[in-house]
């Protein structure tokens, strides 16, 4: 297979349609002015509410929020948050998470939002956008279910708090404060030094300082990467911290040799402060972004913070799902998450199975019937039945996995810096021991001989790239995260370079996974009466299918809400009685059994006579045809793996110009992980949405997702991303390769650098200031350059 094709960045000449809401640029005109159905839901709702000050307040693009619709959420920790209210009637204090968050606007917002339930006369609310964290104090007359609903309306998510621990951001931001101070005080004694004052007591004092100053640098700045360094070489791994810290240890051990042992003075102690400062920023930098990323969804801690509602003596409680037997009876609520294979009691049961088999369409389970682990109950009534198995054999554990998001963290980790830093590692050294072996046998002078080996040492010190290639990182991760890109593992850039070949799951992948009408002509054909009717029978029930029905009216001037009595036949439809009519909105054999022909999967009838049918279907995101084109035209080789049946899967390829062969259907998630194991998996990209794919993607070496909108996706992939369409996985790849050239280009630049340094160093030309010049120098040029090379105009990538 030939290699993938590098993409030419783009500046588009002609001004680019932004949506209404987020301003993001439009990928598809289906829903105009907005980029997809979640904008155009939030912004009737701000501007109904008289809530337009956030586009005001909000400076830049913001980011499309999830379509409500498709949300599944779970509330049951507010149930029990409700009940502890309930039975303590004081001021109650709150921690929650929030999803969302990401500017002054959406503060304001929320603040806003807290104000019109009462806020200020109830309670105290303050908010955390870089944690992601809002600190409630409320009193019982507090509304704070219909705030939380509020809130959650506009697209956001709340949680309660999870114990996230201590950032490692934190901790680096430290040690750069201090160990900043330092080099920057070691300077000021170095300029005095270098401009004349070479004895006295004052000199003294100042030479002691420093070194002491190199000290503390080194015990609280260089332990980040000497400890770092030591567990490579104790894995046998090398990263690009080895060189750093080589140069740190060697550089601190030549200047105190010549503290203890030669002249006296603190020699190249200078550079050493200013350069593990800089390093730390460098790493500071990489982390901040990734924690970021991170922060920006809920905290999920597995398996831990699943809850169900147990039935015992008649009463219905709310316990961690770790704590379900066999046998233990559970109540499965609307909306609710099947947390093990339940048999059910006396019940009919309508579930969605999307998170196992990819299948969209709800199923029917009848009495007795073995509902799976993993299944949503999509009906408008609650089921009940036994757990099968205790929760430590639900198939749910396997699915959900670990949290992949520090397995890249830290310093540069791939094979490529690996290689890099070995050969940085054995090039510094033998020049060090060549320059003291050479000056040795010259001068025979063994202090001379040091002293040119410790300026190799200190000259050749990876700063232009220690803090130049983080830099990079940085700059690239925030022009994705303006796109709605958020990447979650620090070697994902270095990895996804590699791919030559991308799987995409079909549900809530290459569609959008909720279910539309595909010809809405019968609807418009109904008289005013019969509409308003439909929308009221649609507006009532959470089905998929009524979903789709009710977004397809949406705009009629006859769908307004009213007052109509509506029951769910589960696994049927939804009925209802107006003026002496019996509508049914459902099955076409239930719903008109006497209509004969193909004409949908859903029928509206009055009296058991079809008025109108209509066949509902996944929709492609969209421009998802241009985008698979686009791949393909870039040398990637692409298949769809999916649960769903084989003709659905094969009759999707074939809409977005894909051949049979690449369109697999009817895999269980062993069978995706099988597939993608047995097709060069370490050069395989997997973009999925279930938890049907979880397996598959511990098999790739790159994952993916778009479903923020869902719990254990997103904090279990390399990336997510929040844009309607398909284009952040083309553009991701873009900036990866961007990425790989600006860096290669440093590299270039501090080889150069390191040529001309090492030179003068062996040469017994290298004065101490003449290091403490041309190493700042040289970061200072490739930290230009790298801003300059990776501004927002030249990572702007179009399909």
């Amino acid at each position: 297979m030939t290699a993938p094709q590098t993409a030419v960045c783009e500046t588009p000449s002609l001004e680019v349609s932004r949506c209404a809401h987020c301003a993001q640029p439009l990928v598809s005109d289906a829903f105009a002015p907005f980029c997809c159905r979640g904008c155009r839901a939030v912004n009737g709702i701000l501007r109904k509410a008289g809530l337009t000050r956030y586009y005001d307040l909000r400076r830049g693009p913001g980011l499309p929020p999830a379509d409500i619709d498709s949300r599944r959420i779970d509330h049951k920790w507010l149930e029990l948050i409700e009940e502890e209210r309930t039975a303590d009637r004081g001021v109650t204090r709150l921690e929650l998470d929030i999803q969302g968050i990401h500017c002054a606007a959406c503060v304001w917002l929320i603040e806003e939002l807290f104000r019109r339930h009462g806020g200020p006369r109830a309670g105290m609310m303050s908010i955390n956008p870089a944690l992601g964290r809002i600190d409630l104090r409320i009193s019982p007359e507090f509304a704070l279910s219909d705030w939380v609903s509020a809130v959650e309306d506009l697209g956001y998510l709340l949680g309660p708090a999870r114990a996230r621990g201590a950032r490692a951001s934190d901790d680096l931001l430290l040690r750069v404060g201090i160990c900043a101070a330092l080099a920057a005080n070691v300077m000021l004694f170095a300029a005095a030094m270098y401009l004349g004052l070479r004895e006295g007591p004052i000199y003294e004092i100042l030479n002691d300082l420093s070194y002491a100053a190199g000290v503390l640098a080194v015990l609280i700045g260089g332990s980040v990467f000497i400890g770092s360094a030591a567990r490579a070489v104790r894995q046998r791994t090398l990263h690009l911290d080895v060189p750093i810290a080589l140069g740190i240890v060697l550089a601190f051990a030549g200047s105190t040799w010549s503290f203890f042992f030669a002249s006296g003075e603190a020699v190249y102690v200078d550079t050493l402060t200013v350069f593990i400062a800089l390093m730390l920023v460098g790493r500071w930098l990489q982390q901040r972004m990734l924690e970021r990323n991170r922060l920006q969804l809920l905290a999920d801690d597995g398996t831990q913070g699943l809850l169900t509602r147990e039935v015992k003596d008649g009463v219905v409680r709310i316990v961690h799902c770790i704590a379900v037997r066999k046998g233990d009876q559970l109540l499965v609520a609307p909306g609710d998450l099947v947390p093990v294979d339940l048999q059910l009691l006396g019940e009919v049961a309508s579930c969605s199975l999307d998170w196992i088999d990819g299948e969209s369409r709800p199923r029917r389970f009848e009495d007795g019937a073995t509902v799976p682990a993993g299944a949503f109950n999509v009906g408008e009534r609650a089921f009940s039945g036994v757990a099968a198995t205790d929760f430590a054999g639900s198939s749910l554990i396997g699915l959900l996995g670990r949290d992949p998001a520090t397995r890249g963290d830290g310093p540069l980790t791939t094979d490529w810096w690996s290689r890099l830093s070995r050969y940085y590692v054995v090039g510094v050294i033998t020049l060090a021991a060549l320059a003291i072996g050479f000056w040795w046998l010259r001068s025979d002078e063994p202090l001379r001989a040091i002293e040119v080996g410790t300026a190799v040492l200190v000259v050749t010190c990876p700063c232009a790239f220690g803090i130049a290639a983080p830099l990079a990182y940085e700059l690239v991760l925030t022009q994705l995260r303006r796109s709605g890109i958020f990447v979650r593992v620090g070697d994902f850039l270095d990895r996804v370079r590699s791919m030559t070949r991308i799987v995409f799951d079909k549900t809530g992948t290459l569609t959008t996974g909720t279910l539309e009408v595909v010809d809405v002509a019968p609807l418009r054909a109904l008289s005013e009466d019969q509409t308003t009717v439909l929308y009221n029978m649609v507006a009532r029930s959470a089905h998929p299918k009524s979903v789709a029905v009710r977004r397809a009216l949406e705009g009629h001037r006859a769908a307004r809400f009213a007052e109509l009595e509506v029951r769910e036949h589960t696994g049927y439809g939804v009925s209802a009685e107006h003026r002496g009519v019996h509508y049914k909105l459902g099955a076409p054999s239930w719903a008109a059994p006497a209509a004969v022909g193909d004409a949908g999967d859903v029928v509206f009838s009055a009296n058991d006579r079809r008025i109108a049918a209509v066949e509902t279907d996944e929709q492609l995101r969209p421009g998802a045809r241009h985008e698979i084109e686009t791949l393909e035209e870039r040398g990637y080789e692409l298949a769809i793996l999916s649960g769903d049946a084989q003709p659905r899967v094969t009759t999707l390829g074939a809409s977005l110009g894909m051949s049979a062969d690449a369109c697999i259907g009817a895999q269980s998630p062993e069978q995706k992980a099988a597939y993608v194991r047995e097709n060069d998996p370490a050069r395989t990209l997997l973009v999925g949405d279930g938890l049907n794919d979880r397996v598959a993607m511990r098999e790739a070496a790159c994952s993916g997702t778009p479903a923020v909108n869902r719990p254990f996706m997103a904090s279990r992939c390399d990336f997510y991303f929040v844009s309607p369409g398909l284009h952040p996985v083309a553009q991701v790849l873009r900036a990866a390769e961007t990425l790989a050239q600006v860096v290669r280009r440093i590299l270039a630049f501090a080889i150069a650098y390191n040529l001309v340094a090492v030179s003068i160093a062996m040469a017994g030309w290298m004065k101490p200031w003449v290091a403490a010049v041309l190493m700042p120098l040289s970061s200072l040029l490739t930290l230009a350059y790298t801003v300059m090379m990776l501004s927002g105009k030249r990572l702007r990538w179009r399909s």
